[in-house]
């Protein structure tokens, strides 16, 4: 065998192997079960004028509290839901929209997250 073909040979095992190692690690980072340790809130129509969200769990929390604030200090309403780990669940607050900031607050544990609709034209 000449040397030069031992060489990319060697190269070629190189490649393949390491591409099998970058893919495997890559789906595995990619999994939303892989750091199950997050929940996510948005709104279910983002263009909608409705408050309609929607919490998805993928932490080992499954309550939930959730508050809704006109300008960041009126409180107008707020609740409480149970979420299993893997599940989503979408909300349908009755709500009276006015013309200010929309804040949807969520909380679980210490971790909150905030989402906002601007319903001023």
């Amino acid at each position: 065998m000449n040397p030069n073909n031992n060489f990319i040979y060697f190269f070629l095992a190189l490649f393949l192997a390491s591409s099998v190692y970058l893919f495997a690690i890559d789906s595995r980072y990619n999994s939303p079960d892989y750091n199950t340790d997050w929940y996510a809130v948005s709104f279910a129509d983002p263009k909608s004028d409705r408050l309609d969200f929607v919490i998805e769990n993928f932490s080992s929390q499954t309550d939930f509290h959730w508050e809704i604030l006109a300008d960041n200090t009126e409180k107008i309403s707020q609740g409480d839901v149970g979420i299993q780990t893997g599940e989503k669940k979408e909300l349908s607050p009755l709500v009276t929209v006015s013309d200010k900031k929309m804040t949807i607050r969520v909380s679980t544990g210490t971790d909150t997250q905030e989402i906002y609709k601007n319903m001023q034209e």
